[in-house]
């Protein structure tokens, strides 16, 4: 208990604390309007990026959004290759390609009148390493998986996993169907915690999943532990898991972490950080140029929990 009241104690004083402001004219900050780039390439699945043109805030409703003589290339491993390009709804181009495997070398670079040229490069990282997966219920009935996985100890490597559900219906007299979908973290674990021993992982909005993302920094064991929730519908008669394991270029996961720290913390909210600023690895532009790889575990079943 007294633990408790010292937790308090110390959150109603950290405002008062912090009590620094400063203030700018974001309409004299000196930014331009720049070529934004957006590629998560995935092994063995065709290219994709989207191009566009990013202006400042004080900008916004007033700039002409398009890109006026777009132009590209892109490298793989040193080497042009062939690509194709349309337009987007957000006045600028899609580009697309051939499929890119693991350990190739991709580079793209962009110009626009009128703009400086920017350049981004990413390696498509390798498959997630050999692993095992197991579930079970915590002591709480929170639905839970282990992953062991044999990490190299002489790279620095970037993981992720998503949560496929398949749940099966049964009602009174009809025939079964199934509902599937994206598991969600555990409610309320996902943001950054004052709490150093509480559960709370990096967890980012991925299309239409929520991928769960470290690094092997953080996993010392090789082992990864989450919390997750199913959706629990009337008249379920069965529920399966599998786990889609992604391993994610440096670029990505800096990208993805950023974002999920301008998203969840709550200490920038607060006063008591600093305001976390989105990472890009776009020389002279903004957005994101990285790749991934991913595969998939067998189905499970697990235990659906009130």
């Amino acid at each position: 208990m007294k633990n408790i009241y010292h937790k308090l104690i110390l959150l109603l004083l950290l405002p008062a604390m912090t009590g620094c402001r400063f203030s700018f004219d974001i309409e004299d900050s000196g930014i331009e309007p720049c070529i934004c780039v957006v590629s998560y390439i995935c092994a063995d699945s065709l290219f994709n990026a989207d191009v566009y043109k990013s202006v400042p805030v004080h900008q916004a409703g007033k700039a002409d959004m398009d890109l006026v003589s777009p132009s590209y290339s892109l490298k793989c491993n040193g080497k042009e290759v062939e690509t194709v390009s349309r337009d987007i709804d957000t006045h600028g181009i899609g580009i697309a390609s051939k499929a890119f495997k693991t350990g190739d070398e991709l580079a793209l670079t962009v110009s626009a009148e009128g703009m400086e040229t920017v350049m981004a490069t990413t390696i498509v990282p390798g498959c997630f390493p050999e692993h095992s997966v197991e579930t079970y219920v915590d002591e709480q009935g929170n639905n839970c998986a282990r992953i062991h996985y044999k990490n190299d100890r002489h790279s620095d490597d970037y993981y992720a996993v998503a949560v496929e559900t398949s749940t099966t219906i049964q009602y009174e007299d009809s025939d079964p169907f199934i509902i599937t979908g994206f598991a969600m973290p555990q409610a309320g674990h996902n943001e950054i915690s004052i709490d150093p021993s509480a559960y709370s992982p990096v967890v980012h909005q991925f299309g239409d999943r929520c991928l769960f993302i470290w690094s092997d920094e953080e996993n010392e064991d090789d082992t990864y532990e989450m919390k997750f929730q199913t959706n629990n519908y009337p008249y379920t008669a069965e529920t399966a898991v599998r786990f889609h394991l992604y391993r994610l270029s440096k670029e990505m996961y800096r990208y993805l972490y950023a974002q999920y720290d301008s998203t969840y913390n709550p200490f920038a909210y607060m006063g008591l950080s600093s305001p976390s600023f989105t990472y890009s690895n776009v020389l002279n532009g903004a957005g994101c140029f990285c790749a991934y790889s991913v595969v998939c575990s067998d189905w499970m079943k697990i235990n659906m929990e009130e």
